[in-house]
């Protein structure tokens, strides 16, 4: 039986064995070679982009201090969690820093019961700390239980960086000390509580970044292709540095990795930002290849078409040239 290859296989064997000693078999396999270090290269590409998506433990409420997550859902009891969190920009930011004063309160209250000195308190042996459970309790704010239950002390809880503030409630509550933030100590007016009006906003600020975090600062967050750029970069310019790549095969292969690293880490960082987790990781490589494909099939066309144009051209010259060969 004799073979008979297809006119497309004689058509490439001439193609890759057009003006050159190597055999017609031997150039197209080391085209196909070529092929196959482009597909390993692209594959690299993109799993190397996907990888470096910085990914972490998604955020939420169960991040934020329970204590604090306690006061702001005292200080807003006609919203729910769902509706609390379903907040976002100026109101979060309002019923958040409502809860501060309150979040102090627990705060001290759960130190000293712990067993800790909060600036000069100390509870004694059998004694607790209660917080007022009104949040319009008149005069003072906690109150220091003995061991029979009646109350040892009241105290007043300001989280505050006002003095003035201290001023106006010593005047209305003359004979209940107070105890405040450590922005206030100097003015002999209160106990320094050791806690600053900084740390508590502090922890109210990484409330609302917890809860309020939007979508385009998610995907800046985690969208970082410099490392898998740079890393490109130092290879491609290795071999530019040994000669086996030249100046244009050279900015050729940065435009064409760069776009591919960038896309697959854009595509990650994205679907992470919607919430997709370690999903994003697979989806990135299989975006990263998608994209890739789509791209190499454009340049193909782009190609098939400038060639196409350059064929009709010479055509048309041709013609031209019988023509006027005929006219003489």
């Amino acid at each position: 039986m004799k073979f008979h290859p297809s006119q497309r296989l004689m058509q490439m064997s001439r193609r890759y064995a057009h003006d050159t000693a190597i055999p017609a078999g031997e150039a197209f396999h080391n085209a196909f070679a070529r092929y196959l270090r482009a597909n390993r290269e692209s594959l690299l590409d993109v799993s190397v982009a996907a990888a470096s998506v910085q990914i972490g433990p998604l955020d939420g409420v169960e991040d934020i201090d329970p204590l604090l997550l306690k006061a702001i859902q005292d200080t807003n009891p006609s919203l729910n969690e769902s509706e609390l969190f379903a907040l976002g920009g100026d109101a979060l930011q309002g019923a958040v820093n409502t809860a501060k004063g309150k979040y102090f309160e627990y705060l001290v209250a759960q130190k000293l019961n712990a067993g800790e000195q909060v600036g000069p308190l100390l509870l004694e042996p059998g004694q607790t700390a209660v917080v007022a459970e009104s949040m319009n309790q008149p005069g003072w704010d906690l109150r220091i239980v003995g061991e029979d239950g009646t109350t040892v002390d009241y105290l007043q809880l300001k989280a505050t960086d006002s003095v003035g503030y201290i001023r106006s409630a010593l005047e209305r509550y003359p004979d209940i000390q107070i105890l405040a933030t450590g922005e206030v100590a100097d003015s002999g007016l209160v106990l320094d509580s050791g806690i600053t009006d900084a740390d508590l906003r502090a922890h109210v600020g990484a409330a609302i970044d917890t809860v309020d975090t939007s979508l385009a600062n998610s995907f800046w967050e985690h969208f970082h292709p410099l490392l898998p750029l740079a890393a490109m970069v130092l290879y491609e310019g290795h071999r530019l540095s040994v000669g086996s790549r030249s100046m244009d095969e050279f900015k050729l292969a940065l435009a064409r990795r760069s776009q591919r690293i960038v896309a697959t880490q854009a595509i990650g960082a994205a679907v992470y930002a919607l919430d997709g987790g370690l999903i994003s990781i697979p989806a990135a490589i299989l975006g990263g290849l998608v994209f890739d494909k789509t791209i190499n099939q454009a340049a193909l066309i782009t190609s098939y078409e400038s060639h196409r144009d350059k064929l009709v051209a010479l055509r048309l010259h041709q013609q031209e040239r019988a023509l006027s060969g005929d006219r003489l």
